[in-house]
């Protein structure tokens, strides 16, 4: 059965040779690094008229061959030379995207995403909650949120927002473990400073 796969806001690397991305080879994967197979290569249209600043793009395909699987983007230019993926995403039947993967977070935490999977999910999804609560609808660049591809720094606050909720849930409130120094106690507020990573994203000025 196949599954339609929708992908959002994807960009390739600006180019400054001039030469413009014609295609778009869309990916899927059983794991965001595992092996990705091709499903297949949409011609992009219009293309860039200013490789260095390139548009974003959606992409659909009916070509998914299962739920809960990766997908990501290389990007062609007319002569056949490849773009570097882009950052693999989930088509996942879960209520809301999460901006990091299970995998990753798993990792940072030395625990088995197996028998963990659920809880690192809910952790991912209460800080991608809080990561759109911040930036509002749509972000600076006229994104709308929630992303389909989020930006580096969205995904990298949404692990780290999420190791705070999963070590708060595993220890005393306001105790967490610092490598080997041990339980310290975080600050009342400790989104504060994750507020003023996202800060540059934000479409409106007032609020850091």
């Amino acid at each position: 059965m196949p599954y339609v796969v929708t992908l959002v806001d994807f960009r390739p690397s600006p180019r400054y040779d001039s030469l413009p991305w014609t295609q778009a080879r869309i990916e899927e994967g059983a794991t965001a690094d595992g092996t990705f197979t091709t499903l297949e290569t949409i011609a992009i249209s219009p293309v860039d008229a200013d490789p260095a600043n390139p548009a974003y793009r959606n992409f659909t395909t009916q070509l998914g061959t299962a739920p809960d699987l990766w997908y990501r983007i290389v990007f062609l230019d007319a002569s056949g030379d490849l773009g570097l993926p882009t950052y693999a995403v989930q088509n996942s039947t879960s209520s809301r995207p999460i901006y990091a993967t299970t995998t990753e977070l798993a990792t940072r935490l030395r625990v088995n995403e197996t028998t963990e999977h659920a809880a690192l999910r809910n952790v991912l999804e209460a800080a991608a909650d809080e990561i759109d609560s911040e930036i509002g609808t749509a972000d600076i660049n006229g994104l709308s949120l929630p992303y389909g591809n989020p930006p580096a720094l969205v995904h990298q606050v949404n692990i780290d927002r999420a190791v705070e909720h999963w070590t708060q849930m595993k220890n005393s409130f306001g105790l967490l473990e610092v490598g080997d120094i041990g339980a310290v106690y975080t600050a009342r507020d400790t989104w504060d400073r994750h507020a003023h990573k996202l800060a540059p994203l934000k479409s409106y000025e007032g609020m850091a």
